[in-house]
């Protein structure tokens, strides 16, 4: 019975050797600095095998460690017994008892024949459950090592959301700022017309005057010159055409006239 508990608990562990041979080559392959979404929930699912296998092979080692610790109890046991009864030959001897040493004897050789039987399942049972506690522990490790991956698979996932979250914001307010800055340079520009029109209308008014101005002067040294009249010309014109010289001299004859009256 022993040997064909051995065979399954060797067949079990075969089994999961390969499972756990799997998972040790996608972790080994696994790289959580550049981890996806999708990669990263493949990796939660290979974890929860190599979790549950490490229970299964936790399972297997306590059970192999209490048949370890049962048959090297029963094999103490029976040493200890052993033990008693070549003591019990030994005093039978000294005191020449025969008939009780040939017992005691007989006792002793079917005892020990048992303990030789026993040695190699104890060995067994032993090397069993160092096996299977030695595969448990490296279990546990991979478990271990893949959750530390995952972990850090997840914050470098998280850390490269943030780092996109923060670029589309930079490049929203980029975008703002180009805006901004366009309807600057526009107005600018409106800006800069107006005052271009301005001057252009300033510099046409100017011209315009400037235009007037020398259209003045220009009439002004076209037109002949007055010269300037000589009054005692004037007056002995006016006087040998029978018109009065003078306002002055016309009150004088009027007056003149007056006193003849």
């Amino acid at each position: 019975m022993p040997g064909i508990f051995g065979f399954f608990r060797s067949f079990g562990k075969e089994k999961l050797s390969q499972v756990g041979e799997g998972i040790t080559q996608k972790l080994v392959s696994w790289d959580p600095e550049t981890a996806s979404q999708a990669e990263i929930e493949e990796m939660i699912g290979e974890l929860d095998k190599l979790t549950t296998e490490a229970g299964k092979a936790k399972a297997v080692y306590e059970k192999d460690k209490a048949e370890a610790e049962a048959a090297q109890k029963n094999y103490d046991r029976y040493m200890s017994a052993a033990e008693l009864l070549n003591k019990q030959l030994e005093e039978a001897q000294a005191a020449q008892n025969q008939s009780k040493g040939q017992e005691l004897g007989a006792s002793l050789e079917k005892l020990l024949a048992d303990l030789e039987k026993l040695r190699p399942e104890v060995e067994r049972e032993a090397k069993e459950a160092d096996e299977a506690k030695a595969y448990y522990d490296d279990l546990k490790q991979l478990a271990v090592v893949g959750a530390e991956k995952l972990k850090s698979a997840r914050v470098q996932l998280e850390a490269a959301k943030r780092d996109m979250r923060r670029a589309e914001l930079d490049q929203q307010r980029a975008g703002a700022r180009a805006q901004q800055a366009e309807k600057l340079a526009g107005l600018k520009s409106q800006t800069s017309s107006l005052g271009v029109a301005l001057a252009a209308m300033n510099k046409q008014a100017e011209d315009a005057r400037a235009s007037a101005e020398a259209s003045s002067m220009k009439a002004t040294l076209l037109s002949p010159e007055k010269e300037k009249e000589d009054e005692n010309i004037k007056a002995a014109l006016k006087e040998v055409s029978g018109e009065p010289a003078s306002t002055e001299v016309n009150f004088a004859d009027r007056l003149a006239a007056l006193r003849k009256k």
